[in-house]
This record gives C-alpha cells, structure tokens and sequence, in this order.
C-alpha cells in the first residue's frame, strides 16, 4: 500500500468475515470493502440517505482521516447506478464529481487515467453483486490489486471489461455523434451516461432527443459532461415527409456547451414555438406505444407463450407500464424491455424444468429440448421488439415510418419546410439521417435543402447491422464531389445517379434542373464543406447491436492496437469507414517569465522549446471520409448478448467459492509477500552453496544480500519522500510499501544464480579464466551490465516509475568506478584482518561488491525517481486544490466588491461572520479548503517542496490572497462547531484531533 493510502485511518467493520474455503485467500480489507458497500446499498434500498462529501473536499485532503477512498467511491456509484427516478439529478451530479476526484487522486502510477477507470468499473460490478459476498470478495481484491496501478494488472483488468487502453496524453480521437439517455430509449440517465462514455475513453459525444428536450435534463448533461471534461453536443431529431419516406433530421445547435446558454436557447420565443409545435408528436408516439401494449395483451402473448411451452403471464397493465416508463419517453424499446421483466421468472423457471428433462433424455428427444432451452435462454428485449411489436405483426397499426393521414400533421410537412424553420434561428448543424435513402433520395434533398444540411450521417451503426444503410457507398461518392469542387467529377456522379433513378418520372424535373444548374449545387457548400457525422445510435439497451463509442485505431497506444489483435473478433467491429488521420504537437510558452538562463539555453539550436508546455494530439483530413473500404474505426462497446441467465451479472466474475485455493492472485497480501521473499531467499542461499568458497558467504551470504537490498529500498523511499524533512505525523516506515520491498527482494534473490553462479563463476572464471586479481574491471563491467539489464527488465513488468527504468538501465556506468573503490576498501579490511588469501576472498566477494556498489547507485537513481512522483502527485493535488481556492476567493471578491480581502482576512472573527451572514456555503467550504491545505503539508510526501513551487508561481495578489486566507485556521471555536455539525461527516474526532493539535504550527511554519 502506498504512503497516501497509509495516511488514512484504518475502518474496522461489524460482522464476520464472509466464508471461503481457504483462509489465506483475500485480505481483511477486502472484507472490509464488501460489508461496507453492502451496508450502503441496504441503506439506500431502504430509502435512507447516504451522505456525500463536500464537493470542496479534495481526495487527497483531510476527508483521508475520516474515511477510506474505496468506501466514497462505493457511496458515488451506488447512487449514480440507481434510476432516473432515484434521488435527483444534484445528487447524481455530486457523486460524479466526487467519484470522477477519487479515481483519478487515489491513483498514481504511470496508467493513471486507466486505472481511474478500472476501478469504476470494478467498483460497479461490486455493487452490482450486492449482497453476495461471495461474488463480491473477488472483486474487492482486484479493486485493491488495482489502487496500486500496476500496469500489468491494470491491462488485464482493461482485457477483461472489453476496455481499449487510452493514451494518457487522453488525445484519442474516440467519439460517439449518436446516442441516447433514458430521457428517449435509453437505459442511462444523463450522468450515468456521461461516466460511462468516460470510462470507454470517449472525448467527443453528440446526445440525441426526439421533437424536445427536458431542460433539467439537458443542464444534467452538460454539467455531467464538465465535469468528465468531456465535449457534449445535444441533438434534437425532427421528421419530415419526402415522397412515399419519412426523413429524419437532426439539429445540433453551436456554441452551447454551458447549461445556462443551452436552457436559455431553448427558452427563447422563437424555438420555444418549434418545440411546442412539434410536441404533439410525442404525445401520438405514447399512444401508439399503449396501442402495441394491447395488442401484445390480445394477440401476442398467448403466441409466443405456446412457443416456448411457459404459462401465459397476466396481462399488462397500462398504468403499471407508464409509471416504468417514468418522465421518459415511451417508446417500443421500454415496451419490449418491461415485457421482458415480466416474463424473466416464467422463462427462468421452464429452462430449469427441461434441463432437468434433458438429464432422463438422449438422442433425437435431447436434441429437442436442448432446442426449446436455447430458444429460452437466447430471449432478448430485441427479440421481443423486433418480431413482435413492429410492423410485420402488427400490420393494423400506424407506424411512423411512412407518411399516412393519421400521423400528426406536423411531420408531413415537407423537408424545406423544416430547413427554413430552424436553421436560420441559431448556428448549428443539420444532420440529414440516411437510414432507408438512395442517393437519388440525398441528392434531390441537398438540392431542395440549399445548403442548409450541413452533415450526413454517414454511419449509423444500428441502421447498419439492420441493413438499412445499403446506398451509404453511393451516397458517399456524391458528398465527396461536391466537397471536391470539381464540375467534371460532380457531373459524372450526378448522371449516373440519375440513370439509376429513370424508373422514377416524378423525380425528372428535379434531376433535370440539378444537372443545369450544377454550380448552383456546388456554390451550396463552396465554404462550408458537406460534412459527415458517424455514430452507434446505442442505447445502451440492445443485445444484437454493439455499444457506445468508436475510435481511430490510428490514435490508440500500441499496446492497445496489440491487445485488439487477441481479442475475439465478434466482441471489437471495425467499421467500413476510413479518414486521414494526422499527428500534430504545439508548443505553449510559459504562462509567467522565464529565468534568464533559460532564455539563453533558448537561444542555441536545438533548445528553443525549452521550458515551452508541449501538447501533442491527432487532426482529421474530414473530407476523406470513404466508405466501402478498409476502415479505420473500431468499436468501443461489446455485443452484450448474455441472455435472461447473465443479465446484470458481473462480466467473468468468479465466486469465492470457485477460486482455486492456491490462486496467487487472490492470496492474502501479507502471505503472498512472505512467499515472495521465501521464493527470492531460497535461490540466492543455493547459489552461495554451490560456490561454497568461503564459509562466511555460504552461511550469510544471501542474508548480507538481502540486507543490501532493504537497507537500499529503505533509504530511496525515505529520500524521494523527503523523510529527512519529514512531519513528525509521518513516521519513516510509512514512506516504504511492503509489497515492492517484498518484490524487490524476490527479484534480487533470483537475480543471486545469476550473477554469482551464471555470469562470475561460470562465465567469467571457468569459461574465460577472468578473475578480480586478473582484471578487476572487467569482472565489475560484466557483472553490473548484467544487473543492469536485468533490473531494468523486472522494473518494467513490475511498472515502477520509467525514471528508474532508464536510470537502472544505465547505471553501470556509475556502478562500476564504485565497485573498484568497494572492492579496494574491503581489500584492504582483510588484510587489516590478517585473513588468509584476501584476493581469493576478494574474488569471491565479487558478486556482493557489485551488488552494494550497483545498489548505492540505485537508492539515488530511484530515489530521484520516486522525489519526481511524489512532486507530480503533489502538483496534481495543489493545481486541483489553487484552482477551488481561487473560485471560492473569486465568489468572496464578488460579496465584497468594495472592501479589500487580504485586509479583512486581519481580523479573521469578524470576517467570519461577516461572510457567513452573506453566503455560509462559501464561508464553509473556505474552512474546508485551508483544512485540506493543512492536512497535505503534514501527511503528503513532497508537499511542502511543491506547494512553495506551485505559489512562488502565481502573481502576488493571488499568492497573498491564498496565505491571508490560511488566518481563518485561527478560528478554533468556530471549525470545532463545523466539525462537530458534520463538515466531515460522523467520523471526524482524528480530523480534530489534528486540527487542535498543529494548525498554530502550521500558521507558524507557513510565516518562516
């Protein structure tokens, strides 16, 4: 466990331990983790509230003296997890944030962004497992196994939950331009979405509603989508009437991305009067909905029920039905979705009868059943939507799907109609859907729309499984000519779209008049380009189609272009889209001056970036977008084609129950780590056996090796965590993790064979007769050489830090000057001893000379490594923490727009109640705020280093105003009051405790 863990309080738990059947399997946390996520979810089925931080409370702050980070996280997921109708869209929006906070400050490794999110996804398969412990103990472990963010395990977890690996520069092109929430025919309310798509690795998201959109939804949206920082576009789709089809349209209004902007949008006279023009429309689709919901009542049930040989349910009942649906709009999906949640216990119940009739069977009779039992178990929502409730069984019914009189009269309005409504109101794109069109049907669109369709959907990925997309190829062709600016070309595509529609006399006149008047067509999108727009139209309800989310595989790291070459291919699609992708990288310069050496350094070649931010990232050539040929787009999302008997079940999740006892990935951690350094000691004692030269080293020689290496692994924690200038609330052993000193010694132990055995008996001595009285710097040069690339080699599997990677990899070359002083002071100590042949003792203490010299070398290299992650994880943690101060500073400047704050902040009492008369959230969260400054300085490893570096930086009206702040710490009786009212919730006696107990010092330190 790292220090930052560490520095939290340990969480002892009621009950006991949940049965397993070896008792050296998982660790008292696990257990721990599992009671506690239990007793969240039985809290909150109970419809108690669960209570969640201050959003000002950072994760690495004082909240680590009141509560674990994988119980905060438990508590955000349990809550975002529920309906729509749970809770309510500020909760939801509150645990994002605090989970979003946790996962990224709770990690740090070189994976952090992906650990961050495997641990949701780990943390909601174990809630999703609530109450069986025996499902969730499995999963607590690899939760902890992953807070270390081994990049080894994190890649596997990433394999197992179907999850690309993403740059942690998190410039991929991963986007998904049509989805839905559960506001249309979603499953996911707009947070859970957004989290979702986060976890995916996708940046860019364009949400899709019908005729309206709920304002509360849309702000939850946009707020969600903030604070995920990714882009989120809204998209409200529209109908309108082109011959014999309905066409779809879909507008994205620009320059929207705040809520306000957006709820102001759509409060506006003029789109407010399109908006309610068009909401009769889903009024006719509710009906439509309850008109398939009766005739699965009086025609449907007893059909399928006699198929698959089950009882025939109750009917549904319409009310029961609309209070599923909720807020939402109905649609067949719900429908087919609450159908199915009706029939899941009769379907479940007759699998298990005919298995049971299976056993008593064999031959032509086993077959049958096991038709009837695959038949049962393959039931899917979709199923029951497509061969049911569409058009083909219920062809006395009205679809939207064709124009007919009985449809609303709005949607028959023609497609210009529609254009001239909305796009002159509000910059935004039109997205023309191509589902079921012709080229002849898009070029006579693009024709009568007179630019003002902006985007094609090229690719819908549902509509495309579903074989509605069969002319997407042509249509491209068009596109492209236009966007080419060739007449030539354009004319070519154009008549043979022509030619291909002459079965059509309606449509003559219009080709006609298109083909005299080309330029005309082409000045349409002379400056603005016919753009494309790609997208999966998941809701992230279907079992045939795949998930959210697509990417440019081009922009992946290599190891997650490697892991997809291994994957099933059924599970990962690559799409027949392909775009020209290219590489950039921009050099920002400095925000504040730079030091004048460093301006010189500018000055010689080779150096005129120095000390610029670099920013790399991918561009897309958008007007080569083809498709028919080999693309270069893959899927994020998976088929999930479970069936009825995996529904909601964690993905490969293993019970306690089914783990092998002798699984070294669930074994306790305080075991496993006994047997790794066992299994480093026993070959390191062997091969000072085998040598068997002096009696000292056969005895002691891989005890004195192993000394070597803890006392090393000891003194580089302590130097890269600042020990020597540590808090006094840090003691020293809490800057070393156990798990890596066990690591360390398993492999300096394996390591032992080969240096002393392989490379300086075998190699060196017998193969070429090469001693240290011989030529002492050959022997030192092979041996560190060898340790060299053999440490590098096990630093890399076990992801330490890519600083001590190199570093390893290249200090022989300091190792082997330092082994020859070594090697000459313990000369000269055995001839001081009087020892008998002190050069063959020499010799044969080669091996553990190199070894102290090479690990002197390494506690400074890795020191210097773990100093620069500890700094990166403190500068993570003050940019996040600077950034709420100044917003609660800009919000004090705001109530005082007339006063100086830096001069009130003199006579903190009197500020206090004068801040707290006019904004107590503001007052409160700023006691938060200077809490959590406290807090980092005494138990953070480099805070101190990095929070002079971080403030020394910023002007020095921030810088005063950040440290005149600090006075309201002088307010014992007033945080005393907060803490005790629940500041930081019911646990809070260690927290004041330490408040009592340091902030005069603090204050003191922080004048020095």
């Amino acid at each position: 466990m790292s220090v930052e863990n560490k520095a939290c309080r340990s969480i002892t738990c009621t009950g006991n331990p949940s049965p397993h059947r070896a008792p050296w399997l998982f660790d008292p946390q696990d257990h721990q983790l599992v009671h506690l996520v239990n007793d969240f979810s039985a809290a909150r089925a109970s419809n108690k509230p669960l209570s969640q931080p201050d959003p000002a409370l950072h994760p690495s702050g004082i909240i680590e003296l009141t509560s674990e980070p994988g119980l905060r996280m438990a508590r955000a997921v349990i809550i975002l997890l529920e309906s729509l109708e749970a809770g309510g869209p500020q909760e939801r929006l509150h645990a994002l944030r605090r989970l979003h906070d946790e996962v990224l400050y709770a990690v740090h490794s070189p994976l952090q962004k992906n650990t961050a999110r495997v641990l949701i996804q780990l943390m909601k398969d174990l809630v999703r497992s609530c109450p069986h412990a025996q499902m969730q103990l499995p999963l607590a472990h690899e939760f902890h196994q992953a807070v270390r963010g081994t990049p080894r395990i994190i890649r596997k977890l990433l394999c197992r939950y179907h999850l690309l690996e993403m740059p942690e520069a998190w410039n991929q092109q991963a986007f998904d331009h049509h989805v839905h929430d559960a506001n249309t025919k979603g499953r996911k309310n707009p947070t859970h979405l957004v989290m979702d798509a986060w976890v995916k690795g996708i940046r860019f998201l364009t949400v899709i509603y019908y005729n309206t959109v709920d304002p509360e939804a849309a702000s939850e949206l946009l707020r969600a989508a903030r604070i995920m920082g990714i882009s989120v576009r809204i998209g409200i789709e529209f109908r309108a009437c082109l011959r014999e089809k309905m066409v779809e349209f879909t507008w994205v209004p620009l320059n929207t991305d705040s809520p306000k902007a957006f709820i102001d949008l759509l409060h506006r006279p003029d789109i407010a009067a399109i908006l309610a023009a068009y909401a009769p429309v889903n009024t006719w689709t509710q009906q439509h909905v309850l008109h398939l919901l009766r005739a699965w009542n009086q025609k449907h049930v007893q059909v399928l029920a006699g198929q698959l040989g089950v009882d025939v349910p109750s009917p549904i009942q319409e009310d029961a039905f609309l209070a599923y649906v909720g807020q939402r709009q109905p649609s067949s999906l719900h429908l087919a979705e609450y159908i199915f949640s009706q029939w899941i216990s009769h379907i479940r119940q007759a699998s298990a009868d005919l298995r049971k009739k299976m056993n008593k069977q064999n031959g032509a009779e086993y077959a049958a059943t096991l038709g009837a039992v695959t038949r049962l178990e393959a039931l899917v929502p979709d199923t029951i939507r497509t061969v049911w409730l569409g058009p083909e069984a219920n062809a006395d019914l009205v679809f939207p799907h064709k124009p007919h009189r009985d449809l609303p009269e709005i949607l028959l309005r023609k497609p210009e109609a529609l254009l001239e409504s909305l796009t002159p109101l509000h910059p935004c794109q039109m997205v023309l859907n191509l589902a079921g069109l012709t080229s002849q049907d898009v070029l006579e669109l693009l024709w009568r729309g007179k630019g003002r369709i902006t985007h094609l959907e090229l690719f819908n990925l549902r509509e495309w499984t579903s074989g509605q997309l069969d002319h997407a190829a042509p249509i491209n062709k068009l596109q492209r000519a236009i966007n080419e600016g060739s007449i030539l070309r354009l004319k070519q595509v154009v008549r043979h779209i022509v030619r291909e529609g002459r079965e059509d006399p309606d449509r003559q006149p219009v080709f006609q008049a298109i083909l005299s008047h080309l330029p005309r067509l082409q000045e349409y999108y002379s400056t603005l380009r016919l753009g494309s727009r790609i997208g999966t139209d998941s809701t992230s309800r279907s079992h045939h189609t795949h998930g959210m989310g697509l990417v440019f595989i081009e922009t992946l790291p290599q190891q997650a272009r490697n892991a997809m070459r291994r994957e099933d291919k059924e599970q990962r699609l690559t799409l027949p889209v392909h775009t020209d992708i290219y590489s950039f990288e921009q050099h920002h310069e400095p925000q504040y001056p730079q030091p004048w050496w460093i301006r010189m350094l500018r000055r010689l070649p080779g150096l005129g970036k120095l000390g610029c931010h670099s920013v790399s990232g991918w561009g897309l050539e958008k007007k080569t977008t083809t498709v028919g040929q080999d693309g270069n787009l893959v899927t994020l999302g998976g088929v999930d084609a479970r069936g009825i008997n995996t529904e909601n079940t964690p993905i490969n999740c293993k019970t306690a129950a089914e783990i092998s006892p002798w699984n070294p990935a669930y074994i306790n951690s305080d075991v496993i780590n006994t047997l790794k350094i066992i299994a480093g000691f026993l070959p390191a004692q062997w091969a000072f056996w085998y040598v068997g030269s002096w009696w000292v080293l056969t005895w002691f020689g891989a005890l004195l090796w192993f000394v070597i290496t803890a006392v090393r692994n000891v003194a580089q924690s302590m130097v890269g965590g600042g020990a020597f200038s540590r808090s006094m609330l840090l003691p020293w052993n809490r800057y070393v993790s156990w798990s890596r000193m066990a690591d360390s010694l398993l492999y300096t132990g394996i390591s032992v064979p080969l240096l002393e055995v392989v490379v300086r008996l075998w190699l060196l001595e017998n193969l070429l007769g090469i001693t240290v009285q011989d030529n002492a710097v050959m022997v030192y040069t092979v041996i560190a050489l060898v340790n060299s690339v053999y440490i590098s080699g096990h630093n890399i599997f076990r992801g330490l830090p890519k600083e001590a990677v190199i570093g390893n990899l290249f200090r022989s070359a300091l190792s082997i000057p330092l082994s020859m002083l070594l090697g000459q002071a313990l000369l000269q100590c055995f001839i001081l001893m009087h020892l008998p042949d002190p050069m063959v003792l020499l010799q044969n203490c080669a091996a553990i000379v190199s070894k102290c010299s090479s690990d002197v070398v390494a506690a400074v290299i890795e020191g210097f490594a773990d100093r620069n992650h500890y700094l990166r994880m403190r500068q993570s943690d003050y940019d996040s923490k600077f950034a709420q101060i100044f917003k609660n500073l800009a919000k004090q400047e705001l109530l005082f727009p007339h006063r100086n704050l830096t001069k009130m902040l003199q006579s903190p009492h009197e500020f206090w109640s004068q801040l707290g008369k006019k904004d107590a959230l503001v007052a409160r969260q700023a006691l938060e705020h200077m809490l959590d400054m406290m807090y980092m300085w005494y138990f953070k490893p480099r805070a101190r280093q990095a929070f002079w570096q971080r403030i020394n930086a910023i002007p020095a009206e921030e810088k005063q105003g950040i440290l005149a702040l600090h006075s309201l710490l002088r307010l014992e009786h007033e945080i005393t009051t907060q803490l005790l009212q629940g500041l930081l919730g019911k646990d809070f006696s260690r927290a004041l405790t330490f408040y009592l107990q340091k902030h005069h010092e603090y204050l003191q330190e922080l004048k020095k």
